[in-house]
């Protein structure tokens, strides 16, 4: 495995002219008088400014020929940022592009999931029209147009920085790059997960300033679409600044703090290279996090406000005299492509579901489709759907509810039963959204007999216009619970506590018979306890057998492990049907090979591993090769 040769703890030493100060402090303002609980924004004047939209201070095509930075934050949570009002913030870099720019105060992604949520940021389409619902098991289809397709046929460089393995290149957000970057680190390896091995912030910065040191010796002039992604806020909050006393209880702000240090590097870069005045600069996370609101530890199976509401600025110098901010209506990541488009003077080559923020609102109380499909997916339950405006919220569930954002921030008052005419506005917006799902106007894609299947299966008819639900399955909130106590099943397993996870493990199956997590640490504590025919008939139980992954790599390993090589590889060609390019299937192979002492076929189908599937089985097959070349 190829080591990061540079350190986590590089910085630049930072230089403030007599301007930047005065900014600095106006900003200090600003992030003062949210924290106090005030919409306070201040123009450069130190005035306080209006509420406007983003019309008021920058024209169509105002940005043609400039270079674009986009930086999307994994699982950052709008409220954790100084400029968004969190008092113990160390985020001085993001903070500071508001010296130039504008704060979205009301920004929702559309799904709180890492790889659709991106899907969504870079084709300007909800997930049921690009087709993405979950990390994974999903790819965005060829068909669908990228920002960067776009901006790279308008002569644009396009150069991706990507921190995670969920968004590889295989999941097809390569589409548009001329360098779509990603590489798994020593210290980004995670053996028990590797559907979720990294890259650590300064290894993406370093990968960026890379390529734009290149660019610069090679004299290149021609404008920029770039795009760096920082995963590291995502779980397990393994900061390197954790350990000082500052962040003392507060692994998940180190994280944060952590990527701003990393951020402030790329961008002094850009200021070096005197690029920076050109360069329209867009900040986004593609969710936030619970952190145990509503129960939920981390997110993706619910939506409330801690995962859907994301911190979104635009920042320029040339373009703005900031700051500025924007917070009299709900925005979305689905408008960040076909804004950006209008502020280069690009025409679009396709309609996207959002639209240019440069545009005055057609509709005062515009609504944003929000869902998840992760509940399903993961564990059975129903899927959620819903219907945001700045004020009102609507979530479809087998329990559904509504909520008054205003009066109710953190979501504590379910207003379902409420005679509410937004309410009858909101289910009719989402009915058809819904009715919708799978086609669009000018796409050419209609609704597959498969997705109506899909759509009934999970319990959910069109009635009248709008959507009604009918065989219910089990509501994602009500599950949090069962949720985290087969989170906590899993932590005694890793603890060795085998007995104990297996009993809780047990406990959560007798609730919830198709969570497939509790069910594989059912049966891998069964095998190390040395009932591994036990383990086997769990994982044969499931419900779900033929249509989790994880299960049926799970059972693949169980009979290998038990020397079963016949059933392992009937279920080895099940898996291949199901993820056809996923490493661990021909590294599996390789294993029975080498117990079948076979080891020149074994070794070939490693190597094939490593060829297949580099960053994900790939740490995996050389550490087999390495192995065997010794032998």
């Amino acid at each position: 495995m190829q080591k990061n040769s540079s350190s986590r703890k590089r910085q630049s030493r930072p230089t403030y002219s007599p301007m930047r100060v005065r900014k600095l402090l106006i900003l200090m303002g600003v992030a003062a008088g949210v924290a106090a609980g005030g919409a306070i924004s201040l123009r450069h004047t130190g005035q306080p400014e209006a509420p406007r939209g983003l019309e008021h201070w920058v024209r169509p095509g105002a940005g043609t020929g400039f270079n674009v930075l986009l930086i999307t934050l994994d699982t950052v949570r709008r409220d954790h940022l100084g400029c968004y009002g969190r008092r113990q913030a160390q985020t001085p870099t993001c903070d500071s592009l508001l010296e130039h720019g504008v704060r979205f105060d009301d920004a929702v992604t559309s799904v709180p999931i890492t790889l659709p949520s991106h899907a969504t940021l870079m084709t300007g389409l909800y997930p049921h029209h690009h087709g993405v619902r979950d990390n994974g098991k999903y790819r965005l289809a060829s068909r669908q147009q990228t920002l960067a397709e776009l901006l790279k046929a308008r002569g644009y460089d396009t150069a991706a920085f990507v921190g995670c393995f969920v968004l590889d290149a295989r999941f097809g957000l390569d589409q548009g790059f001329d360098i779509y970057d990603f590489e798994v680190t020593e210290e980004g390896y995670r053996r028990e997960m590797v559907d979720y091995n990294e890259r650590p912030a300064n290894a993406v910065t370093d990968a960026a300033l890379g390529w734009f040191e290149r660019r610069q010796a090679a004299g290149t002039s021609t404008p920029f679409f770039v795009w760096v992604h920082y995963f590291d806020a995502h779980l397990p909050y393994r900061s390197p600044l954790a350990s000082q006393p500052r962040f003392a209880g507060r692994p998940y702000d180190a994280e944060i703090a952590f990527v701003d240090q990393q951020l402030k590097r790329l961008l002094d870069q850009l200021g070096e290279l005197g690029l920076q005045e050109r360069t329209v600069i867009v900040l986004v996370s593609d969710h936030g996090e619970s952190l145990g609101e509503h129960g939920e530890p981390t997110h993706g199976m619910l939506l409330y406000e801690a995962t859907v509401r994301v911190p979104f600025i635009i920042s320029c110098p040339a373009l703005f005299q900031g700051p500025h901010y924007v917070d009299g209506q709900v925005v979305g990541l689905v408008d960040v492509r076909p804004t950006l488009e209008d502020l280069l003077g690009v025409t679009p080559l396709s309609p996207t579901d959002g639209r240019s923020l440069l545009a005055p609102a057609a509709v005062p109380e515009r609504a944003v489709y929000l869902e998840t499909y992760a509940p399903f997916e993961h564990a059975g339950w129903s899927p959620l759907y819903g219907a945001r405006t700045q004020a009102r919220k609507y979530i479809l569930a087998p329990t559904p509810e509504y909520y008054d954002l205003t009066a109710d921030q953190g979501e504590q008052r379910n207003r379902y039963a409420d005679d509410d005419p937004e309410l009858v506005r909101l289910k009719a917006a989402l009915g058809e959204w819904m009715k919708d799902s799978g086609t669009r106007p000018g796409s050419g894609r209609a609704v597959s007999d498969e997705e109506l299947r899909r759509l009934g299966s999970l319990g959910y008819v069109q009635a009248g216009g709008g959507v009604q639900q009918t065989t219910l399955l089990a509501d994602p909130k009500t599950m949090m619970p069962v949720y985290n106590e087969s989170a906590r099943a899993e932590r005694l397993y890793t603890q060795g506590r085998f007995e104990e996870a297996a009993d809780l493990a047990r406990h959560v199956l007798d609730q919830c018979e198709s969570c497939g997590h509790a069910r594989r640490v059912l049966a891998f504590s069964f095998l190390k306890l040395g009932r591994a025919a036990e383990g086997i008939a769990v994982l044969r139980e499931s419900p779900r057998q033929g249509s989790d992954v994880f299960l049926i790599r799970s059972l693949a390993e169980m009979l290998i492990l038990n020397q079963q090589y016949d059933s392992a590889e009937e279920v080895l060609d099940l898996y291949t049907r199901v993820a056809p390019l996923d490493g661990r299937v021909p590294l599996l192979r390789g294993d029975i090979l080498l117990r079948r002492h076979r080891p020149e076929e074994a070794l070939a189908q490693y190597e094939e591993a490593l060829r297949l599937d580099e960053h994900r089985a790939g740490p995996q097959a050389r550490e087999r090769i390495e192995h065997m070349r010794k032998q």
